[in-house]
């Protein structure tokens, strides 16, 4: 979809399935009308998200299907590696990424204009990743009042911590080569921006694979989570494990996704 249309968001998952993990299935008239799903309905889905047995086909959220067992450790060992690797050389090849960049940030500014965040985790591209960093500078620059973080993890611990950074100040190498600020404020983001290797349309993310942000929102509840990705890295069959963290909103350049969606239309 090309920026400029209006676009309305839909699910076409369970309507009950949805209702229990706190979806609102209202749509609002326009991106300022945006409300972010309360704590405790986002406590809800992550708490379903980690003890329940879920698999994604097409749009179906499905508890225990026939298929095969979605915690197979498996299906797990050999499924999630390849889609990994697959995923991240299509996004690598895309076209015309000038303007699909575009269009992504326009779209995660509207965003931000709607959830007003007053502390913003964000994080450094690799890989071939969406990076963020210039639409958040330009947005930042109209909301002063909005701190940045960027995370640092800690290999040995497999911990990631948010530090507060500012556009423009240094940044180092950690580990994996991504860049990491150098500051030590410690930072709890209101509102994070998280990078996805492929995604499923109710929210389900596919990372790298180490779990950092997996564990680092396993009880923080309070936080907002954005997924960013291409549309090309949707997945239209995904399995859920005990850990996953689910989404609240996923942007790509072709639309929304994620519980959250379901009540956001987003007018240009």
């Amino acid at each position: 979809m090309t920026t400029g249309a209006a676009l309305t968001l839909a699910c076409t998952a369970g309507a009950a399935t949805l209702a229990a993990m706190g979806a609102d299935c209202a749509i609002a008239s326009g991106v300022s009308t945006l409300k972010p799903s309360p704590p405790k309905q986002r406590a809800k889905r992550r708490k379903i998200s980690g003890n329940n047995r879920f698999i994604l086909i097409g749009r179906q959220l499905t508890v225990n299907p026939p298929l095969y067992d979605p915690l197979s450790p498996e299906t797990d060992q050999h499924l999630r590696p390849n889609l990994r690797r697959e995923l991240i050389a299509k996004r690598q090849a895309l076209p015309d990424l000038e303007r699909r960049d575009a269009e992504l940030a326009e779209r995660l500014q509207q965003v931000l204009d709607a959830l007003e965040p007053e502390t913003l985790g964000a994080y450094c591209a690799t890989r071939g990743e969406f990076d963020p960093l210039p639409a958040v500078t330009q947005w930042l620059a109209a909301h002063p009042e909005c701190t940045l973080a960027l995370p640092r993890v800690k290999e040995a611990t497999k911990e990631m911590t948010f530090f507060a950074w500012a556009p423009g100040e240094p940044l180092r190498s950690g580990p994996y080569g991504i860049a990491e600020p150098t500051g030590e404020a410690v930072l709890s983001p209101t509102t994070l921006l998280v990078p996805c290797v492929g995604f499923a349309d109710v929210g389900l993310r596919l990372g790298y694979g180490g779990g950092y942000y997996d564990r680092y929102l396993a009880g923080r509840e309070e936080v907002y989570t954005v997924g960013l990705s291409y549309a090309c890295c949707e997945l239209h069959q995904l399995d859920m494990q005990p850990h996953d963290q689910l989404m609240d909103l996923v942007l790509t350049e072709d639309g929304l996704y994620g519980l959250d969606a379901l009540s956001l239309t987003l007018v240009d």
